[in-house]
């Protein structure tokens, strides 16, 4: 826990840190950054299943090889959304 005194200087830095910089401090927002992080993740799931069952409608009666071959990008896709960082802004 955090002494009384540690409490209120740093309530004072985040109400600094808010009136100088709002962008910044919007940014690193719990809630903006949790709702984008999820919905990307969903996207990714998502994405992933569809690769999942289009590899094994490709491999099938007949196998396609293009079918497989888009699924597994699809795949890598998925993989790259879950994973996507934005660039910082200068």
């Amino acid at each position: 826990m955090l002494s009384e005194n540690e409490q209120r200087r740093l309530a004072e830095i985040e109400s600094s840190l808010s009136g100088d910089d709002p962008g910044f401090v919007h940014r690193f927002d719990r809630r903006t950054f949790d709702g984008r992080r999820r919905l990307r993740r969903w996207i990714a799931v998502l994405v992933a299943i569809c690769g999942a069952i289009g590899a094994i409608v490709g491999l099938a009666p007949r196998p396609h090889v293009a079918v497989v071959v888009l699924a597994m990008c699809s795949i890598g896709v998925a993989a790259g959304i879950y994973t996507w960082r934005p660039a910082e802004k200068r």
